[in-house]
């Protein structure tokens, strides 16, 4: 999908978005999960976000220049209800219990973005 068809199919598939949005107080969680293949494309999606988002907080979950320590201690102390990052990063915060799943609503992959080389999420190795 295109950055500007994000906000039109996030309204489309969350449409109890600002509810769960609301609701949600939980630490070491996020709402909504955002899968990407790369840092880049998940900065992308964060930028495209902003119309959806509103006032909710989002955090960045990805290795590039953010230590996985510091992306536990931002969950512990914070409420977060979007996460978006890459596969790798993900993993390894569930693995670590930085990163609770429980009060997960959704999971959107970014299943079908092209990087420079054409290469779709399920098309690179390190991230299967």
């Amino acid at each position: 999908l295109s950055l500007s068809v994000y906000v039109g199919f996030f309204i489309a598939v969350c449409p109890k978005w600002a509810k769960f949005r609301k609701n949600h107080e939980e630490k070491k969680s996020v709402v909504m999960l955002v899968i990407c293949s790369s840092a880049l494309r998940s900065l992308e999606l964060i930028k495209s976000m902003t119309a959806f988002k509103g006032d909710c907080r989002v955090l960045k979950l990805f290795a590039k220049h953010i230590k996985i320590k510091e992306q536990m201690n931002m969950l512990e102390k914070g409420v977060f209800h979007i996460g978006v990052g890459t596969p790798g990063r993900i993993k390894a915060l569930v693995e670590q219990d930085g990163l609770c799943l429980n009060s997960t609503k959704y999971i959107i992959l970014d299943w079908n973005w092209r990087d420079q080389k054409l290469r779709r999420m399920m098309d690179i190795p390190e991230v299967l």
